[in-house]
């Protein structure tokens, strides 16, 4: 070449530098719920108790402290209420927070699901732009609402049909002859739902990725260099689709379920990282293989991979949180019952708490009524679970829970008022001190004097079958809107924006709830009863140490890396950081 050449193709060099971009790495994250991610921001501090995860959390946090956010991996997040009828799309720079999100899918929460660890491990390995599109919805399957297209109409298993032949008139669980027809038609409907809604996310982001990631370039495009799915619980607990845990048709689901999503993404050999669910540990074997089965099918060798998270699970977290429950059982309860319905009182742990002020609960007298609901916007149609709500009370009682109320004409008598016989938990009440009534609505109202407000902690002591409201001095001062079948009195803690309207001299005790009602049953039971109640600090520290021999400080320190339920990997950032990292490794293995 003439030296002219050379020196003409330098300067093209230097004034047209070649272009080393690349097409922008998408990776696309499935599953339901433990997908979702339901780690609390909150438990991040026991990764960095264990030195063989510390120096995850060093790579999840700032040096303030602060959740890490990945300045090269955006997010788009598709997520939403358990039918998908309010689902919303996430977006950002991925950083804690695109966990789960309960009823606001598109406000970051204190949650994070495997993506925090798989972007921030993805992006120190590629050092160039990713995007994450995750989609995740709880209570999801695989045999149904994510059956993909190919896996064919949902059947029942021949010996689940042969045990509903044997029952036309149906049983347990069992639909008759006749309706069996509508339950095929809605298993139809639903199947394939989310799996059509996961594609279509996909789809709709793909279609302009620079909407979601500022750092797209058209003209390099994208590469879908990964998938991975974690999935799982709702197949390994259905007996029905899987009966005598034989797993064999997940296997058959999921390969269907791979091909299908390869072929509808346009992407034959993507990268499919299978997250085996680890709920459990090492337990559930028969599942845990079916769910990795695939990974060992020919067609998909070498770019199907399965990653089992049940060496992620935490037996230490797992031994303590039975104890948990036990502790939050004493806790939550002020007082317990006999058999026969009285108060039990050798209950060590309630020595500690004492009743505010005279005469003594058992002492009081109460004034009560009872009222049904009449007017057309606050009857009911049929039985809710959630039914407790607020009605309009007859003219003049609309102050009823003011202290200068006038109730002289209310009836009189002691507490817990009833009706009916609760009978439940190996405990019956039906010897009531006073008679509830025939109305739907309990309204009751006592007083009681205090000399002093010597406690360092005070709490509601209450015996309520419904949802409640409790009103001190005029003020409400705690709501409940559920219901409970549990005889016990419970144990609310009061703040100090609701003790402060407890004082010394005459106070006035509240209390507005309804009686169990469902018009399919003429079963009418109830109860109800409340009080105050103190602790000193000194009685507080004794309570505590009573207490350990129930939870331990070790278990309690093992406590603060969990956030949720077992099914949920208890809600660990620990055990989703690990499994985010883990499928990003095996995700990297499959593209190089």
């Amino acid at each position: 070449m003439k030296p002219t050449v050379i020196l003409t193709a330098a300067l093209l060099c230097i004034l047209s530098p070649i272009s080393f971009a690349k097409p922008l790495k998408v990776f696309i994250l499935a599953g339901q719920s433990n997908m979702e991610g339901h780690a609390a921001i909150s438990t991040f501090d026991y990764i960095g108790k264990d030195p063989l995860t510390a120096p995850l959390l060093k790579e999840m946090r700032n040096p303030d402290g602060t959740p890490r956010v990945c300045d090269k991996v955006w997010m788009s997040y598709l997520t939403g209420p358990y039918d998908g009828s309010a689902n919303g799309e996430g977006l950002g720079k991925l950083t804690a927070g695109f966990g789960a999100r309960g009823d606001q899918p598109t406000k970051g929460g204190g949650n994070i699901g495997p993506e925090f660890t798989f972007g921030i491990y993805m992006e120190k390995e590629l050092k160039e732009p990713i995007l994450i599109i995750k989609t995740a919805w709880g209570g999801r399957s695989l045999n149904t609402e994510f059956r993909s297209p190919s896996a064919g109409q949902y059947k029942l298993p021949k010996l689940i049909q042969d045990e509903w032949d044997k029952h036309p008139q149906g049983a347990h669980g069992i639909p008759k002859l006749e309706e069996r027809k509508k339950w095929q038609d809605d298993k139809d409907a639903a199947s394939g739902v989310f799996y059509r809604m996961m594609v279509e996310h996909v789809k709709m982001v793909l279609a302009d990725p620079k909407r979601v990631c500022p750092a797209y370039d058209p003209k390099q495009g994208y590469e879908l260099a990964g998938f991975v799915w974690l999935q799982g619980f709702n197949d390994l607990v259905d007996g029905t689709t899987y009966p005598n845990g034989d797993y064999s048709e997940y296997s058959r689901l999921l390969a269907h379920f791979i091909r299908d999503v390869r072929k509808d993404l346009s992407a034959p050999k993507m990268p499919f990282v299978i997250g085996v669910l680890g709920v459990d540990g090492e337990r559930n074997v028969n599942f845990r293989q079916a769910m990795a089965a695939p990974a060992a099918m020919p067609e998909f060798k070498g770019n199907v991979l399965a990653v089992d998270t049940a060496p992620f699970w935490d037996t230490v977290i797992e031994a303590a949180q039975p104890k948990q429950g036990e502790y939050n059982e004493i806790v939550g309860t002020a007082r317990t019952l006999k058999a026969d319905g009285t108060l039990d009182t050798e209950r060590k742990w309630d020595k500690f708490w004492k009743p505010i002020g005279k005469p003594l609960p058992e002492e009081r007298n109460w004034h009560f009524v009872t009222v049904d609901a009449t007017e057309t916007k606050d009857k009911l149609e049929k039985y809710d679970g959630r039914r407790f709500r607020d009605i309009t009370l007859p003219a003049g009682m609309e102050n009823w829970y003011m202290p200068d109320f006038d109730d002289s004409k209310w009836t009189a008598g002691k507490a817990p008022i009833g009706k009916g016989v609760w009978k439940h938990s190996g405990i019956t009440l039906e010897k009531f001190p006073s008679t509830w009534g025939k109305g739907e609505f309990l309204l009751m109202r006592t007083t009681f004097e205090v000399d002093h407000l010597d406690y360092d902690s005070y709490r509601i002591a209450i015996l309520a079958r419904q949802g409640f409201h409790v009103y001190l001095n005029g003020q409400k001062i705690h709501t409940y809107i559920w219901w409970q079948d549990k005889p016990q009195y419970g144990s609310i803690v009061l703040g100090n924006e609701q003790i402060k309207h407890l004082k010394k001299g005459k106070n006035v005790l509240a209390v507005y709830a309804n009686d169990q009602y469902s018009p399919e049953s003429p079963e009418h039971y109830a109860a109800l009863d409340a009080w105050v109640e103190g602790i000193t600090k000194v009685d507080q520290k004794k309570l505590d140490l009573a207490l350990e021999e129930v939870l331990s400080p070790k278990d309690r320190e093992a406590l603060k890396g969990a956030s949720n339920g077992g099914y949920h990997y208890f809600g660990s950032a620990k055990i989703f950081a690990q499994m985010g990292k883990a499928f990003a490794e095996a995700n990297l293995k499959m593209m190089k």
